[in-house]
């Protein structure tokens, strides 16, 4: 469907992104899913990742209409099941194969041979988990669509979850043969495959532009590398000038170069943020939905790092003094005060798992809720207005909802 029966006073109309979050009531259900999660040995984080889900889509509200979410966990903890059954299944016949070859996924390693069949078979391994992977993030993008509203009316997105797989490892090997220079072809072609098969209501999304408005974004990755190789030419002069002079006794070009090379390795770090934020506010750009709804998104690179380190460690050093004050207090009580020595290990162990259940609540509160926040604040819509035409779509069935993406570790909360 096209979205031009619009008036044209309400055409080019722009909208921003309301966020409605209360830190207290996001603290409360944070403190209380983490607990349920840790008394049922891990069970229960089906249901807790779909009520913070829940909450967080409520809190973002375009045009003042906030997300609906309205996924179960029953059907994300009965898909983590499926997931688990097919790759034992899978697994196992790797195992076999890999028997017949001689070598095995669970090999002791002994020695220099050993290691090296080890790093093998983790590459033969991780290789055959390669297609799974990809396969599971496009199931998981379609899965939380499937369950998302605005406006009463659904999101969805077309099957083409294996179709995804074979560009993902595709894209994979042309970047890696070429030493990165594609990444941007990979990046733009696998969020286009996404992006054209992505609906609202009954509305399709198209992912425009060209993979070559990427290489800016790429700007801050060169340069690191740079400054790494000059790091390793300073290194590798100061090196080649003790040796062959018997009579040098300076050093610096060497502790200079390999100074230069860990700038350069921080510099590449911070350049992959920088890359991932700048190719989603061009790919953003480039989206369009229908023939005239555009969006825009700004995120800064700069303050995201920042939530992200600092959060962390502020959340980390919480953490870590909640868990062994209460750990040590535990301990001292038991073995000093009662004697019972044995038990130390026990409230030791009771201090790592303080220290772990506040990790993962601070984190939420100190990184995940203040990038939802950042992002919320610095998109917009235009020409929203159109939206009004939009139908109602049919919904997704899934047999394993995010199951794979659960099972593998994909990071499939948000």
């Amino acid at each position: 469907m096209a979205l031009t029966d619009v008036n044209e006073t309400e055409i080019g109309n722009s909208v921003g992104v309301s966020y409605l979050m209360e830190k207290r009531q996001l603290r409360s259900l944070a403190i209380k899913t983490t607990l349920l999660t840790l008394l049922t040995f891990g069970i229960y984080r089906f249901w807790a990742r779909t009520r913070l889900r829940n909450y967080f889509w409520s809190c973002v509200a375009p045009d003042g209409h906030p997300f609906e979410y309205d996924g179960k966990g029953l059907e994300k903890f009965l898909g983590f099941l499926i997931a688990v059954a097919v790759l034992a299944v899978y697994l196992g016949i790797l195992q076999l194969l890999l028997t017949f070859a001689g070598m095995s996924l669970f090999t002791a390693v002994d020695d220099t041979a050993d290691e090296l069949q080890q790093l093998a078979v983790t590459y033969i391994a991780f290789g055959a988990l390669l297609p799974l992977i990809f396969y599971a993030q496009y199931r998981a993008r379609r899965y939380k669509l499937s369950r998302t509203r605005w406006r009463g009316i659904r999101f969805g997105m077309d099957k083409g979850a294996w179709g995804y797989a074979l560009r993902g490892i595709g894209f994979t090997i042309v970047t890696i043969l070429t030493v990165g220079i594609l990444w941007p072809l990979q990046t733009f072609r696998l969020e286009k495959y996404k992006a054209d098969r992505t609906w609202y209501g009954d509305v399709k999304f198209e992912q425009n532009g060209k993979w070559t408005m990427l290489y800016p974004a790429m700007k801050h990755i060169l340069l690191g590398l740079l400054i790494v190789i000059a790091g390793g030419v300073f290194a590798a002069g100061g090196e080649w000038a003790r040796v062959s002079d018997d009579s040098f006794t300076g050093g610096s070009g060497t502790g200079f170069g390999a100074f230069v090379v860990f700038v350069g390795a921080f510099w590449i770090y911070a350049g992959f943020a920088y890359y991932r934020v700048h190719s989603f506010r061009k790919l953003t750009a480039h989206k369009t939905l229908g023939e005239t709804v555009t969006f825009t998104s700004m995120p800064r690179t700069r303050s995201l790092i920042g939530i992200f380190i600092g959060g962390g460690f502020v959340a980390g050093i919480v953490a870590a003094v909640l868990g062994f004050a209460i750990g040590g207090v535990l301990t001292y009580l038991v073995v000093k005060m009662l004697g019972i020595q044995e038990l130390a290990i026990f409230t030791s162990g009771i201090g790592f798992l303080i220290y772990f259940l506040a990790l993962s609540v601070l984190s939420l509160l100190m990184i995940t809720e203040p990038m939802i926040r950042h992002f919320a604040h610095n998109t917009t819509i235009q020409n929203a207005a159109a939206l009004v035409q939009v139908k109602q779509r049919d919904g997704d069935d899934f047999a394993e909802a995010e199951g794979f993406a659960d099972a593998l570790d994909l990071g499939a909360g948000f």
